[in-house]
Formats: C-alpha cells, sequence, structure tokens
C-alpha cells in the first residue's frame, strides 16, 4: 500500500516537473503554486461537504442498491461537483491577478490545483479500500483531475486574453463536468462497453492535457510574435536601468535576469 501511495506521490511530482520545465514562458512565482496546491486542498473539503449533504449515502460503494436513474443522477452530480470546487474558487481568485497573463498560466495552476485534488483522492482510496484499488487507480486516474482541471484553465485564460472566448469556456464548463460524471458512472456500476468507454475518456482526458499545454505554448510563442520589435527595443532600454532590484519583493537581480530569481517576478 505505501509503495502505491509513494508512486502516487512520484507521479504527482513528476506532472508538476514537467509543466513548469516545459513552460516557455516567464518563470511563475513560487508562492502562487502553492496557492493553487491550496485551493485543490480547499476542493476537497468542498466536494467533501457537498457530496455528503447532496449525494446519497453509500452510492458510489454500493451503487446496486438504488434505482438506475438514481445512479445515473448521483455519478452525474459527483462529476459537476467536483469539477466545480475545482475550478471556481481558483477561477475566482486567480482571474485578475498579474501572474495570470500568459496561456501556458491557465493550464499549469488549474492542473496543480486538480493534481492536489486527485492526489488526495487516490491517496484516501488506496488507505480506505487496499492497494488492490490503489493501483487500479494508478494505472487509470493519476492524471484525470489535473486533466479536466486544467483543461477549464486553458479557456478560462482564453477568456481573459480573448474577450470573445466566452462561449468556448461556458460550453466547456458543461462537457468537462458531464464527461467526469459518465467515467465515473462507467466504472462505477456501468455495462462494459460504459467501461470501455471510461477507460477511453481517462486517456483522452489525459492526452488533452498535454495537447493543450502544448497549444497554450504555441499561443504564447505568437503572441509575442506579433509584438512590435519596436516596441521590444524601447522596453529594454526602459526597463534595463530598474532590472537592478526587483520591483515586487525588493531582492537585487545579481544575474541579470528578466525575472526575478526570489519571487519570479518578471522584471
Amino acid at each position: 500500500m505505501y509503495f502505491v501511495i509513494i508512486a502516487f506521490i512520484a507521479i504527482a511530482t513528476s506532472l508538476v516537473w514537467y509543466l513548469l520545465q516545459h513552460d516557455h514562458g516567464r518563470k511563475l512565482p513560487v508562492e502562487t503554486l502553492w496557492y493553487a496546491c491550496g485551493f485543490g486542498v480547499l476542493a476537497m473539503v468542498l466536494a467533501t461537504v457537498m457530496e455528503l449533504w447532496l449525494i446519497p449515502k453509500g452510492v458510489v460503494a454500493n451503487p446496486n442498491a438504488y434505482p438506475l436513474l438514481e445512479q445515473v443522477i448521483s455519478f452525474l452530480g459527483i462529476g459537476f461537483i467536483e469539477q466545480a470546487v475545482k475550478f471556481v474558487p481558483l477561477a475566482i481568485f486567480i482571474y485578475k491577478r498579474d501572474y495570470f497573463r500568459e496561456h501556458t498560466d491557465g493550464c499549469i495552476y488549474f492542473a496543480i490545483c486538480g493534481l492536489t485534488f486527485g492526489l488526495g483522492e487516490n491517496i484516501l482510496y488506496t488507505s480506505s479500500f487496499g492497494a488492490s484499488v490503489g493501483l487500479s487507480r494508478l494505472i487509470l486516474t493519476p492524471f484525470f483531475h489535473a486533466a479536466t482541471t486544467s483543461i477549464l484553465g486553458y479557456y478560462l485564460i482564453n477568456r481573459k486574453l480573448n474577450a470573445n472566448k466566452t462561449g468556448l469556456l461556458a460550453f466547456a464548463c458543461v462537457v468537462i463536468p458531464l464527461l467526469h460524471g459518465i467515467y465515473d458512472f462507467g466504472l462505477g456500476n456501468g455495462p462494459p462497453m460504459l467501461q470501455v468507454l471510461s477507460l477511453m475518456l481517462t486517456l483522452l482526458l489525459t492526452m488533452g492535457l498535454f495537447l493543450y499545454f502544448s497549444q497554450a505554448n504555441l499561443l504564447d510563442k505568437l503572441a509575442l510574435a506579433r509584438v512590435p520589435m519596436g516596441y521590444i527595443a524601447a522596453s529594454v532600454f526602459e526597463t534595463a536601468a530598474s532590472r537592478n532590484f526587483c520591483d515586487q519583493c525588493g531582492q537585487p537581480n545579481v544575474n541579470a535576469r528578466t525575472y526575478c530569481e526570489s519571487c519570479g517576478h518578471k522584471l
């Protein structure tokens, strides 16, 4: 059991490392990454309270004891609850922050939030139901919550940077929780064909995490390419003198970076 839990932690850490290493934009402030983790923990608490209040007790552990319609509604409800608590609080907190301004930011912050939520859930299931359940989740769902939340984060940052993307964000906020509910129902008590669909969903959503992140990197490169060269040159001369110290935390910029090595603030 402990090996499985360690494996979950290692996989989660590896994903965060991958996203940060392959982010071609500015370095993200370390404390803001911890904020995202904190919102993942908050999401776990909110999901637990809301599901105890709104979802019939035992429907997940023993779905056969409930009518089919009640099973479907319950699993769909779980999907919408968990996606809402992972996405909405962090979205409200981060939307207008100055460090939330690149396409990759939407993927990274929300992936970390979802990853924290999923890690806690996987550890809880492994501790409660044993290593065999944990191993199955290790194979099926290590990135599921990170992927679904990251995709919503991608559409949120697109909404911020491109005001005409509101419809896509609204569409994603319906489709992703719906897919989450279908996935849960298929694995929980669905017929074999629906179980296969659930497996396909988790694979496709995991692929989507990396595809959306790659697309976000591309959009950031294109956005930088559209900035006039004259503006870039002027910005270099205007900011060179102010780069001796970080205007956010005040630490000296000894290595003449374009970002603060202490807090990650862009200089």
